[in-house]
């Protein structure tokens, strides 16, 4: 698992996909204090599908976890997702769970291999299962 941080170097600006030690066996407080002592950054949503590609990673879906904050850099992630598509898996999901609603949208909606969620009730684990 990764998340968006800021480079820890003094005086940098810049945003990096920092791995997160978080797994499936990870316990929900343990958890917490790995997301709590992080330095997180500017939100570039692309980056994740960048980082992958990059590492010639095989993903099933891509799940994206943020508070609404959707800024990009260079390139948009519905086109980071078109690449990664094109050059490694053609199947390969994107989620987006937007924890507030301000109005955000980062999926293309015309893509049924993309969802956007907004808010995160009791009902949002059972619709992101059905999807995936």
């Amino acid at each position: 698992m990764k998340g968006f941080t800021r480079a820890t170097e003094e005086y940098s600006t810049a945003n990096l996909m920092s791995v997160l030690l978080i797994t499936a066996s990870t316990i929900l407080n343990e958890a917490f204090e790995e997301v709590y002592k992080s330095n997180f950054g500017g939100t570039d949503c692309a980056s994740t599908m960048l980082d992958v590609a990059k590492n010639n990673i095989m993903v099933d879906a891509f799940i994206i976890i943020t508070d609404n904050e959707t800024w990009e850099e260079d390139i948009h992630p519905v086109q980071a997702l078109q690449q990664y598509r094109s050059r490694i898996n053609p199947k390969a999901r994107m989620i987006v769970i937007g924890i507030t609603s301000t109005g955000f949208s980062i999926a293309d909606p015309s893509d049924m291999l993309s969802l956007d969620v907004t808010g995160f009730d009791t009902n949002a684990p059972s619709v992101i299962a059905e999807f995936y």
